[in-house]
């Protein structure tokens, strides 16, 4: 499967950077999946979950309102807060 870079970002610092194989963000009219090549895109995030799945392992981090800015090869999550739950 392919991969594509994430950087999930706080105003406090980096929560989470790495190659992942597919990302589901909160997004304000629902939630959304991310996957390698996807549409570059802008999108307002509200308070909810993130999850990360890196091969066999899913990460997933509570999170404040923000902005995803998904490009062709990496994503950048700018939220007001982030917290990793297992």
């Amino acid at each position: 499967m392919n991969s594509f870079d994430v950087e999930i970002l706080t105003p406090a610092g980096r929560v989470f950077a790495g190659a992942v194989e597919s990302l589901v963000l909160p997004g304000s009219e629902g939630s959304f999946g991310v996957l390698a090549g996807h549409v570059p895109l802008l999108a307002q995030l509200s308070s909810g979950r993130i999850m990360v799945r890196q091969g066999d392992q899913e990460h997933y981090f509570n999170c404040g309102p923000g902005l995803a800015n998904v490009a062709t090869k990496h994503v950048t999550v700018l939220v007001d807060s982030a917290e990793e739950h297992t």
